[in-house]
């Protein structure tokens, strides 16, 4: 059954970060005024400029979430602690799985009708490369395929998937409806720096490497109308993965390398040289006593997995489209990204 929002009160958390404030930008085209969940910390000039209601709340205090919910009809949970590196397992279980769950609780115990937990496709699955990539050009994982990354020993993706296990047994019993939504790569404008500048930084290389895997994006103007779609539409106690097209990485560089006027050298690196220095990394990280490791063995074995998804739940069940990677591309690195809330209008 469509829940009309346009009457209901919606709680957007995370609202000062990318996805969050995409979600505001086109829940207010839409009319719609959402309460903002931010932080001590968040930059809220955006949220300012379009005179949203604020709620300030550490959701890894259990003791404050009652106060979030006062009065509200819907929730969005974007807040994750989003990282791949290597770290204190306890930095994300604290706000991926624990606040999630605290949070459902008392958006359960204060009678809230949905609660949409936005998640990852690495929460899914993904499927277990062979060593010749076009065998794997129509293979996709789904909703319902089977999650087959617990051998990954990477924070984000363990606290991740446990966010939707324990959220699932959580509404078991519960009134409060829940819906889980599995965005891809999210291409996005960047808040902090020029999106040209921040292509050049990475395809601008003299040297890029050609890793033989396929990789799901999606563009931020797509993903956040998609998960408002879910809000709306979606059935209770179902998960819809919201991607985009599905492209190697040889592919995706050398559109980013066209549309920067740039000649990109691919190198095909061997395996055993990721293998090697990725234990070496992980090894002088922790004799120097780091807890935040960017490049470790566990990270590597990411491409042991082709990263293609497919969408078709979601376009069948509420409409759910999206743009071309090219177009998407061409925008991104020219600046162009028109219609988000950095760039509403050209």
């Amino acid at each position: 059954m469509k829940i009309e929002l346009s009457e209901k009160k919606i709680l957007v958390t995370g609202a000062s970060g990318s996805l969050g404030s995409q979600l505001l930008f086109v829940l207010h085209k839409q009319g719609i005024k959402p309460i903002a969940h931010i932080r001590e910390s968040s930059d809220t000039t955006y949220i300012d400029s379009i005179g949203l209601e604020k709620r300030e709340v550490d959701l890894r205090r259990r003791d404050k979430m009652s106060d979030l919910m006062d009065g509200v009809d819907l929730v969005i949970h974007s807040a994750a602690y989003v990282d791949f590196r290597q770290d204190r397992l306890t930095r994300f279980t604290g706000t991926n799985t624990i606040a999630a769950v605290d949070l459902f609780n008392a958006a359960s115990k204060a009678g809230v009708r949905r609660f949409l937990h936005i998640s990852t496709i690495a929460a899914v699955g993904a499927i277990k490369r062979k060593d010749n990539l076009s065998e794997l050009e129509d293979l996709y994982t789904n909703e319902k395929s089977e999650f087959n990354l617990d051998k990954l020993h990477i924070p984000y993706i363990m606290t991740k998937r446990a966010a939707e296990v324990e959220l699932y047994k959580a509404a078991k019993d519960s009134k409060t409806e829940l819906v889980i939504v599995n965005p891809s790569i999210i291409l996005a404008p960047s808040q902090t720096q020029s999106d040209r500048e921040r292509a050049l930084q990475l395809f601008g290389r003299f040297i890029f490497p050609q890793i033989p895997i396929r990789l799901n994006m999606v563009d931020l103007r797509d993903v956040a109308p998609g998960v408002i779609s879910a809000l709306s539409r979606g059935e209770n106690g179902e998960r819809y993965i919201l991607g985009g097209d599905n492209i190697s990485v040889k592919e995706f560089a050398l559109a980013a390398s066209a549309e920067l006027g740039k000649i990109p050298h691919l190198v095909r690196i061997p395996r055993k040289f990721y293998d090697v220095t990725s234990r070496f990394s992980e090894i002088s990280g922790k004799m120097f006593g780091k807890s935040k490791i960017s490049y470790y063995p566990d990270l590597v074995k990411m491409l042991d997995y082709d990263w293609a998804f497919s969408s078709k739940k979601a376009h069948e069940a509420f409409g759910y489209n999206w743009r071309s990677i090219h177009i998407s591309l061409k925008d991104f690195v020219n600046g162009d990204m028109v219609g988000t809330y950095l760039k509403p209008e050209a």
